[in-house]
């Protein structure tokens, strides 16, 4: 595929009318077509090398999916409300591409406004223990009024396992016991997310 003539056509017609091969072609990274466009784009640079680019290229195509992600994603800031839980998705979305569960707590002041959020425990590929302890550790600290408890699902199904309700349970338990609101659990994976007050198991 000649790298002019791609470049002619997304000059004339934009980018749009383009094939992801011929993206790939215009960015230097040719020797990635065939491969999956939603896996590229959460590659690391090393790991891009491994897949046979030379550094220079494989960290230009880091940048091009990073611009990408900061030029359509417009997650809440600090001071803005965040109930909602697709509003909460749109926060930890991230998360859903990592390769270990991983824990978080948003943080959210007397009127539901982001404070800002934080990692308390980091698992393996199927689980992750968290200890109410540390969760309610850094809402005491930050002198949150209520917390949103959030982790991911790297098999990419966000649906809940009995142990991930247990849990949502305990730390419910522990909110009240701390003074602090549980305001929701949410789920983030490749495929969506999951919210235990989305769907009535939060009462």
């Amino acid at each position: 595929m000649d790298r002019s003539e791609v470049r002619e056509r997304m000059m004339l017609n934009g980018p749009t009318v383009l094939s992801d091969e011929e993206l790939l072609v215009l960015v230097g990274a040719a020797s990635l077509a065939g491969e999956v466009m939603a896996r590229l784009a959460w590659l690391s640079a090393g790991e891009l090398v491994k897949m046979g680019l030379a550094e220079g290229k494989a960290a230009a195509v880091v940048a091009a999916f990073e611009l990408g992600r900061r030029g359509a994603w417009a997650p809440p800031q600090r001071g803005e409300r965040c109930l909602d839980p697709r509003t909460v998705h749109e926060l930890m979305r991230g998360l859903a591409h990592v390769p270990v569960e991983e824990f978080h707590v948003v943080l959210l002041d007397v009127r539901g406004r982001l404070i800002r959020t934080e990692k308390v425990a980091q698992g393996s590929v199927s689980q992750c223990p968290v200890s109410p302890r540390e969760v309610f550790r850094v809402a005491v600290r930050e002198a949150a009024h209520g917390v949103v408890f959030v982790h991911n699902h790297p098999s990419g199904n966000p649906s809940p396992s009995p142990e991930d309700a247990d849990l949502t349970d305990r730390l419910r338990a522990g909110a009240d016991i701390v003074g602090v609101s549980a305001r929701d659990h949410v789920i983030v994976a490749g495929d969506g997310y999951f919210s235990f007050v989305e769907a009535g198991r939060w009462r």
